[in-house]
């Protein structure tokens, strides 16, 4: 198991340096440190005010799909904080797992209280995504990049009816894969032993806790939520790469917003990739280069805001993160919430 856990890391460690190293080659070291040397601090302000502001709105509906569950604002705060650290540690954004163990194993929540709200929301992230890329796709324009753009709406569109599909049939689904799960066990001869039976046991409780989820009828709400929660991201972004071009002339009106969503889509698609840099460094940025570039962004500030974007944001999640997780598990917060 050790050496299985090693080539993974591995792998992903000589991803991150070998990316790295070479996109550090396209560019002067020296424009580098300078771009963070002189960058606008009210842009960056004005970036962890909107990704602390998507947080919230994101801590907002786990708190409103877990109800009638009541939990703690600071506490479940302290969950989706904790979920932004380790989002993009782990490839396919397995590191969201985190707010399950830590609602279910910390917290003391049931498991399928966690587990089917945590697949809720895992659905509208992606299920709005489609609507705010194909207005991106729009608002660039028709014929000003090299992308194709019918492709990318059919694409989105696909995509789209995807996520809304499992989403309205999420009960059928999940009893499919009961099915499916509980014939692999009989077949494999592991049926009837305790961690299978347990296993199947709740499963079934999250899908019952799925079913009253969607028995409250609140899909719509949750959208609107769920938009605002992505808008707020994307804003964030969008300043923190003004922030970092406006030492190299770049005026405000000229950072174009809708090219800024799609350079981060295309950057975000590289979470999916079974083999990532570690914390996603390294892939991120090659795909923020190539997405813009297609976009038509000059090559040399693709790469400076690539690295310059990922590393600080990560960098904020992850203090955000750390500290919420040193809070959690000290002795003295387990007395208070005694």
């Amino acid at each position: 198991m050790e050496k299985k856990k090693a080539v993974p890391f591995f792998l992903s460690v000589v991803v991150s340096i070998g990316l790295l190293v070479f996109l550090l080659t396209k560019i002067k070291f020296s424009d580098f440190i300078q771009t963070f040397q002189n960058i606008t601090i009210p842009a960056l302000l004005g970036f962890m005010f909107f990704s602390l502001l998507g947080s919230g709105l994101r801590a907002w509906r786990y708190k409103w799909l877990l109800h009638p569950h009541s939990i703690k604002w600071k506490d479940i705060l302290m969950v989706t904080f904790i979920r932004n650290l380790f989002v993009d540690l782990f490839p396919a954004r397995i590191g969201s797992l985190s707010y399950i163990y830590i609602l279910n194993k910390k917290l003391k929540y049931s498991f399928e209280a966690s587990s089917s709200t945590f697949v809720i929301a895992f659905l509208f992230d992606f299920l709005t995504l489609s609507p705010i890329l194909i207005m991106a796709i729009f608002f660039v324009g028709m014929g000003t990049t090299a992308l194709s753009i019918p492709i990318m709406v059919l694409i989105s569109i696909i995509f789209f009816l995807i996520f809304f599909l499992i989403l309205w049939k999420i009960i059928p689904l999940s009893n499919l894969f009961l099915k499916a799960y509980a014939s692999i066990l009989k077949m494999t001869k592991l049926r009837g032993k305790k961690w299978a039976d347990l296993s199947i046991e709740k499963i079934k409780s999250s899908r019952d806790s799925l079913e009253q989820i969607q028995k409250k009828k609140i899909y719509w709400p949750v959208f609107l939520l769920s938009l605002f929660i992505r808008i707020a991201k994307y804003i964030s972004l969008y300043l923190l790469l003004f922030s970092l071009l406006h030492s190299h002339g770049i005026l405000f009106n000229a950072v174009n917003f809708f090219k800024t969503v799609l350079g981060i889509t295309g950057a975000e698609l590289s979470s999916a990739l079974p083999v990532k840099g570690i914390g996603g460094f390294g892939t991120w940025e090659s795909a923020w280069v190539l997405t813009s570039k297609l976009m038509d962004f000059e090559g040399r500030l693709a790469i400076i805001s690539g690295i310059g974007i990922h590393l600080i944001s990560n960098l904020f999640e992850y203090t955000l993160g750390i500290i919420s997780l040193l809070i959690l598990y000290s002795p003295s917060y387990d007395r208070r919430r005694k």
